[in-house]
Order: structure tokens, then C-alpha cells, then sequence
């Protein structure tokens, strides 16, 4: 008996383990993972090369690693055995009563570095200031906090939160914007001034909220306004109508946790309260017919997504109503709600994300169709990159 245990339980592990890796390899495709929001490895393609130095079965390895069967349901698993033993950090994310925040290891180093670099960095912007200024445009750079920063003192005081790397970003290139004369709008010290409300930004994302970005668009409209001398008029709060969505939100941090914490955010849609026609145009296709990509239902649940459909390599929004002005928004993720918000204040609104669109550089965009505002939209801690939104010509 206790010998046929032992050949029937050996009989299993072998079955596991040659069905485990032939699942693996036949029911998954290449693609990305939902969760962990991140690129998934590719089946490798063997190679001479490759099986000899050993890199092709540590491609397989990692192929495996990536797309092992119910590899989904096996980590959330895991997930929620440590958030029930109350890790402070899961997944890399440090989880708090009210927030989830990304992890940092504990490294300090010379921010000396970083005046040069953005010195050098806001000269480029001093030079695409001047190619808006002499066709008559205005140009404005909206620096905002990333979520870290704006809730460094939500971290427990034994983790790190790179505070004192992005304050050093933040103010070597507020004083080098400065010094170029480039209009520079500083979002981190605006919220400081109204105590850093809570509320404006997601406790579960790593963006601020319809709240917060409406602050921001306040801001950048009362900079615009100035900057062209008071020609500008735009919607006030009181000219929107806001509600709050009842759907589940699941923040990219919560993402990460497999949507098992449990989260206050809810999405808030603000629209005009007068309809305001338009077209619109993602990526040279017409008939787009929203701006807030809006749940088929209430239980749905509902992300970042709302805000514009997500990152577009390019979207047009017309209004047809050539008394007023246009612009041209370009940036990263944190763009979208700004869209959202800014588009009923002008005839065109432009916007573009050059980690996808690659359809003319920055500078050949702007000559061509000369908008009447030009404006960066930016967190601090890509201020110093070069690649992607980064680009100034």
C-alpha cells in the first residue's frame, strides 16, 4: 500500500510537471500583464549563439516566469496572504491606513549634478519659448508633484520617500526656468499654499484627481490669462456641473495588489454646464464622440482610463468657434484630465504624447499649425529627461 502511495505521488509530480510547463507554453500569448503594468517576455527563438553562451534558456526561464499557468490567480493569492499578515510593503507597494505608495530602498546621494542638467534643460525650453513667442503664441511649462511628494509624509518614518531627491529636482529647475525666463508654473508649491489638500489627488493612483487637476487648470488658465494680457476668458468652477461616479476605481497601486485593497477613490466627471459642440480626432481618426470615456453601468469598475480614453499619441478636439484661441497640450499621463478640463475654453485643442506619436517632431508641430498656446505638462521627476515628452524641438 504504502508503496503504491509513493509510485502514485510520484506519478503526480511528474504529471505537474510536464503539464504545468506544456500549459504554460500553449495556452498563453505574448502581450502585457493588466496588474503588474508592465511588458511580458516573448517566446524566445533559439538561436546557435544563444544555446551555446546559455542566454536562450535564460530567455526561457524568464519566458516561464512571465507566463506560467494561472500565474494571475497564484499571485493574487499571494497577495492577499501578505496584506492579511499586514506587510508594510507588498508587491513594492508600502501599504498605509489611507494610501498606497511605491517603494524606495535606502540611497542617498550628491544632488550637486543637477544644477547643471537643468540648467541645460531649461536653456532648451528658454529656445522653444522664443520659437511660440515669435509667431505671437504664449508657452507655460506645468510642473505637478508626483503622488510620492505629495503624500512623502504618509510614509512610515523607517521607509524612504525620495523626498529630498525630488525636492532637489523641483528646485534646481524651478531656479533654472526661472533664470531663462520661461514661464514656469511650480504646481508642488500652489498646493502647498492651500495646506496640500488630501482630496486632490487619488489614495490609490499615482495621479492627482479630477479635484486636483482642476486646481491645476485654475492655475495655468489664470497664468495664461496674464501672460497675454487678459485677453483670455475661461470657465469658471461655478460654470461646470460635477458628479462622482458610484463604480469600484482601480488605481494603478492597486493594480499592483491585484484590486484587493480597499479604496475610498472615485472618479468625479466635471463637464460644462452649457453643451459646447465638438469633433473630435485620436490619432488621425475621426468620430470620436467623448471625452470622458464613461462605465456602460455603475457596478463596472471604472480607472485613469475615464479621463480621455487614456494616453493618445495625438488627439484634436474643435469647437467651431474661431473667436476663441487654441492650444496645444503635450505630455505624459498627467495631460489627460487636464484635456479633459481645458478643451471647452477654445476653438482647438491639440494634444500629444510623444512616447507614441512620432508623426513630426515638436518643432515642425508647432510651426505648422502656430497654436495660440503651447504648454508642457510634466511631473518633477521627469523635469531632466530628454526622451519622450522631454523632447524640445
Amino acid at each position: 500500500m504504502k508503496q503504491k502511495m509513493q509510485i502514485g505521488f510520484l506519478g503526480l509530480v511528474i504529471l505537474l510537471m510536464t503539464a504545468i510547463p506544456l500549459l504554460t507554453v500553449f495556452s498563453t500569448e505574448e502581450g502585457v500583464s493588466f496588474y503588474e503594468q508592465r511588458g511580458l517576455a516573448g517566446m524566445p527563438v533559439p538561436t546557435r549563439e544563444t544555446v551555446l553562451n546559455g542566454q536562450f534558456f535564460s530567455q526561457i526561464e524568464t519566458f516561464i516566469q512571465d507566463h506560467i499557468f494561472a500565474r494571475d490567480a497564484l499571485l493574487k493569492v499571494n497577495t492577499a496572504m501578505e496584506l492579511a499578515m499586514d506587510r508594510v510593503a507588498v508587491n513594492n507597494i508600502i501599504v498605509t491606513e489611507d494610501n498606497l505608495l511605491d517603494k524606495y530602498g535606502f540611497s542617498y546621494w550628491d544632488l550637486g549634478y543637477l544644477t547643471a542638467q537643468a540648467e541645460a534643460k531649461a536653456a532648451q525650453y528658454a529656445q522653444l519659448n522664443q520659437t511660440v513667442k515669435d509667431y505671437g503664441g504664449y508657452f507655460c511649462y506645468l510642473g505637478v508633484p508626483q503622488f510620492t511628494t505629495y503624500f512623502a509624509d504618509k510614509y512610515p518614518e523607517f521607509m524612504d520617500s525620495r523626498l529630498w531627491h525630488t525636492t532637489g529636482i523641483r528646485e534646481a529647475f524651478s531656479t533654472a526656468m526661472s533664470n531663462q525666463g520661461v514661464p514656469f508654473i511650480n504646481m508642488y508649491a500652489e498646493y502647498q499654499s492651500i495646506g496640500m489638500p488630501e482630496d486632490y489627488y487619488f489614495d490609490s493612483d499615482h495621479h492627482y484627481n479630477t479635484d486636483g487637476a482642476f486646481f491645476a487648470v485654475e492655475t495655468l488658465l489664470a497664468q495664461l490669462a496674464e501672460q497675454s494680457g487678459g485677453t483670455l476668458h475661461y470657465l469658471q468652477a461655478e460654470d461646470y456641473e460635477s458628479r462622482t461616479l458610484p463604480n469600484p476605481f482601480l488605481g494603478s497601486s492597486n493594480r499592483k495588489l491585484y484590486g484587493l485593497w480597499e479604496s475610498r477613490d472615485r472618479m468625479t466627471v466635471m463637464t460644462p454646464k452649457q453643451d459646447i459642440p465638438f469633433t473630435r480626432t485620436d490619432n488621425t481618426t475621426d468620430g470620436v464622440g467623448y471625452i470622458w470615456q464613461l462605465p456602460a453601468n455603475d457596478t463596472d469598475a471604472v480607472n485613469y482610463g475615464v479621463y480621455m480614453g487614456g494616453d493618445m499619441a495625438e488627439t484634436v478636439i474643435q469647437t467651431n468657434r474661431p473667436e476663441l484661441p487654441s492650444i496645444l497640450i503635450y505630455g505624459d499621463s498627467f495631460t489627460n484630465p487636464v484635456e479633459a478640463l481645458l478643451w471647452p475654453n477654445f476653438n482647438e485643442t491639440r494634444s500629444l504624447d510623444f512616447r507614441y506619436y512620432t508623426g513630426k517632431t515638436l518643432t515642425e508641430y508647432i510651426t505648422e499649425y502656430k497654436p495660440d498656446y503651447v504648454i508642457c505638462i510634466r511631473d518633477e521627476s521627469t523635469y531632466l529627461n530628454d526622451v519622450g515628452n522631454g523632447v524640445t524641438n
